[in-house]
């Protein structure tokens, strides 16, 4: 793979992880200073090993993997072996990892199919608060409402947008 778009999918996939690797090393470690310094030290390993992934498999697994490496060889250093049963409960957690983060993928999809049916005004409105960033006078302004008129419609489309989501995972998990 060439390096420029290797190295681009490595910032891809890393950004989507970074927070699932860090609750699962906060959750298996002492103290939080010390989860600070293993994600760096596992974020320095994937890179070191990112050649040795295979794209066509979950990236988050392998980037757990490797942190579970470096937490075993945290605590092999630290000599704590009063903790009893780490190994089987570092795995549940990495499982659980891989769940929510299986479950946060789908929601993403569901939304972003759900973004794409919005149309018109709705899609205006989307646009500029979330995409432009927008605050509701700014976006009243510009497209002739009230700012309450605004956060009122804002408010109508987030919701609509969520029992959207909730409908498409409902199909999805029938």
């Amino acid at each position: 793979m060439e390096i420029a778009k290797s190295r681009e999918l490595l910032a891809r996939q890393w950004v989507k992880v970074q927070p699932s690797v860090l609750a699962f090393i906060i959750a298996s470690s002492p103290q939080f200073s010390d989860a600070e310094d293993l994600l760096q030290e596992v974020a320095a390993e994937v890179a070191l090993r990112f050649d040795d992934y295979d794209p066509k498999r979950p990236f988050l697994p392998w980037a757990i993997w490797i942190a579970k490496k470096k937490l075993a060889d945290f605590y092999r250093s630290h000599q704590r072996d009063r903790l009893l049963c780490v190994g089987e409960s570092i795995d549940a957690l990495a499982e659980a990892c891989n769940r929510v983060q299986g479950m946060m993928s789908e929601e993403q999809q569901a939304l972003r199919d759900c973004l794409a049916s919005t149309s018109g005004r709705t899609r205006d409105l989307l646009v500029l608060r979330y995409t432009q960033e927008m605050k509701p006078r700014h976006i009243a302004e510009k497209v002739g409402m009230t700012a309450a008129s605004v956060r009122v419609a804002l408010s109508k489309i987030r919701t609509a947008l969520s029992k959207c989501v909730k409908s498409r995972l409902d199909l999805d998990a029938r």
